[in-house]
């Protein structure tokens, strides 16, 4: 069926794509907005995406959300480029309507939504220059928050942060009475990842880690001493729903899927960012 007879074919494409949880909560929203549909799993290797993706959204779909390390390359198939991804130049949501593809980028909206919850101090140290680092230095930036980003190649950052070498992070967060560090790239998703940065130096300081890998062994030390952790599956589910509202026009309830989702973690082994 097409979206026209109110069946939403949905999905997400990112690689690898594992796990994820985004089907889970898709399908409890289509659910409590009694609506009939699906949320499909669509892994595709970085070198195909632009091709096969292009294909993909001819057979039917509505509605595509898109992960690591598929962002920057979603903006180029977009035909049209709404909100705050024309800012960012990343997109995480594609809604095609009579065969034009919509860009948009509701990291942003997730993302604020978790500030709001947490209110966290600045300076604030972002660790990646990927899509989800550029939606987070957007939303601090027109704020007017203090940040700057830290990579392996700041030589390739296109956000409005200043952005420094990854190995100088640590002195970075020596040298503040306290601070937020924001880890927004794929390291937690295996339990052994390393971080660069010593546990040691984040002792009564705010982490936010927008991946959701509870078996993460370098941020669990961090709950062994006194530092404030969170982690993303509040900025999860919100840019969920955003995307959801995109897509149907109703905006979802989050706050018993977020509980779902908790619980759904505590239970499975489940790791990633979506």
């Amino acid at each position: 069926m097409a979206e026209t007879e109110n069946y939403y074919k949905l999905g997400l494409s990112g690689w690898p794509l594992e796990q994820s949880l985004s089907p889970f909560i898709h399908s409890e929203f289509l659910k409590c907005c009694k609506l009939h549909g699906e949320y499909e799993l669509y892994p595709l290797m970085p070198e195909l995406f632009v091709n096969e993706v292009s294909i993909l959204l001819e057979t039917g779909i509505a509605g595509l959300n898109v992960t690591y390390p598929h962002k920057a390359a979603a903006y180029r198939i977009c035909d049209k480029i709404k909100g705050d991804a024309a800012v960012i130049g990343a997109i995480n949501t594609i809604h095609r309507i009579d065969g034009v593809n919509y860009g948009y980028n509701t990291d942003t909206c997730g993302f604020r939504h978790l500030l709001s919850l947490l209110s966290p101090p600045e300076p604030f140290f972002i660790v990646g220059v990927g899509g989800v680092a550029l939606a987070i230095d957007s939303v601090l930036s027109s704020d007017g928050a203090e940040s700057v980003v830290f990579g392996r190649n700041p030589g390739a950052w296109r956000g409005n942060s200043p952005a420094r070498k990854l190995d100088e992070i640590e002195s970075a967060i020596l040298s503040t009475e306290d601070c937020t560090v924001i880890n927004a790239t794929t390291l937690g998703w295996m339990d052994n990842d390393s971080f660069p940065v010593d546990a040691e130096s984040l002792k009564d300081r705010f982490f936010i880690d927008l991946n959701y890998n509870r078996s993460w062994k370098w941020r669990n030390l961090l709950h062994t001493q006194s530092s404030r952790v969170f982690t993303g599956e509040s900025m999860l589910v919100y840019q969920a729903a955003e995307s959801f509202r995109i897509w149907t026009g109703i905006m979802p309830e989050t706050e018993d899927v977020l509980l779902l989702i908790q619980h759904k973690l505590e239970k499975d082994d489940v790791n990633g960012a979506y």
